[in-house]
């Protein structure tokens, strides 16, 4: 159905640059559908001035549909939904979901109301089972949509190839990601342990062109991915090393890192020696850990400070904060602290 009111013509060469001022202003009307033809774009905006010329115009209404929220409390009620809709993460245009017991016999329903709730996305995946094996991938079964289990994966302005069933891939550190790579220095080397398909080494090493980024991974299907994401990003100054973090570390990165990452979930306490060996006087680590809720925190800056003094270093701890919760009684944190 087509809708008369105000929209602002503009020559098609100046299309985007417009909507992008229209939309930071708030001005455009999200009602009714851009349009254009060969000369011009018609940009549908809200009554009143917005600084521009307006004409009317009769544009297309944009079908209006609910989302996934709505619609699974809708089918099945908010209790019911809880446990859903707190526990999905979305990687490029795939759903990864829990479906809670009480829900199990309608899964096939949860999967379409997705697809019908999102229109991002092309396929929903549920987990059958924690993180499993040597390399800590989560076993998925298909659920709707799409048969596929790889996807590509934007995030701060970083394209990541993945493929869901092969790696371990967290979109839930992205603020972290983007966190970290805010505190980098031009000219750092920085050192990323259990890189993955390179996230935290991709996006430091886009932003800052003179740092030397180098991610070590034990799973071969992740390092493959991670090579290829960095062609796909056209990075000089990032490097994807295959191989087990110890070993690693100790033939060729041996105090050599201005800065440290270490996005493991569970096990990292295991590699505080690599770390500390890896570490230059004056070298930041972040680490990441989950602990208890309460005092988990303060037990795990004690181990840290129990591995420094093995090493024979010194810690200045610098943050600690949550990232996100991870169960009832069990937090993901992060700890950055200076090694001496």
């Amino acid at each position: 159905m087509k809708i008369n009111g105000n929209v602002v013509r503009v020559k098609k060469k100046d299309g985007e640059k417009t909507k992008n001022e229209l939309k930071e202003l708030g001005l455009i009307d999200e009602m009714r559908i851009i349009e254009s033809d060969d000369k011009y774009v018609y940009i549908p905006v809200l009554e009143g001035s917005c600084g521009r010329k307006v004409v009317e115009r009769e544009l297309e209404q944009k079908e209006v549909r609910k989302g996934f929220r709505e619609l699974l409390i809708e089918h099945f009620g908010e209790e019911n939904a809880k446990g859903v809709l707190s526990s999905y993460d979305v990687v490029g245009d795939i759903a990864i979901i829990n479906i809670p017991e009480e829900l199990g016999e309608h899964e096939k329903d949860v999967g379409r109301l997705l697809l019908e709730g999102d229109a991002k996305l092309n396929v929903v995946l549920k987990k059958t089972g924690g993180r499993e094996g040597e390399f800590r991938v989560t076993k998925l079964e298909h659920l709707a949509g799409e048969g596929r289990t790889k996807t590509e994966y934007v995030e701060n302005g970083v394209r990541m190839k993945v493929d869901v069933s092969k790696v371990y891939f967290s979109p839930r550190l992205s603020n972290e990601r983007k966190r970290i790579t805010g505190e980098v220095k031009d000219g750092e080397n920085v050192l990323i342990l259990f890189a993955g398909v390179g996230p935290f080494a991709l996006e430091i090493g886009k932003v800052h062109p003179s740092a030397k980024v180098v991610g070590v991974e034990l799973n071969p299907d992740a390092v493959k991915y991670f090579e290829e994401n960095i062609q796909l990003n056209k990075l000089r100054n990032v490097e994807a090393v295959l191989g087990d973090a110890k070993k690693v570390v100790t033939e060729k990165y041996s105090r050599w890192a201005d800065r440290i990452a270490m996005p493991l979930p569970k096990g990292a306490l295991e590699f505080l020696d690599v770390a500390f060996a890896a570490a230059k006087p004056g070298c930041v680590v972040h680490f990441y850990s989950m602990v208890e809720k309460d005092g988990g925190t303060g037990k795990l800056k004690e181990k840290i400070m129990d591995g420094a003094r093995k090493a024979g270093r010194e810690v200045e701890f610098i943050l600690e904060k949550e990232v996100r919760p991870y169960s009832a009684s069990t937090v993901q944190v992060v700890i950055d602290f200076l090694v001496k």
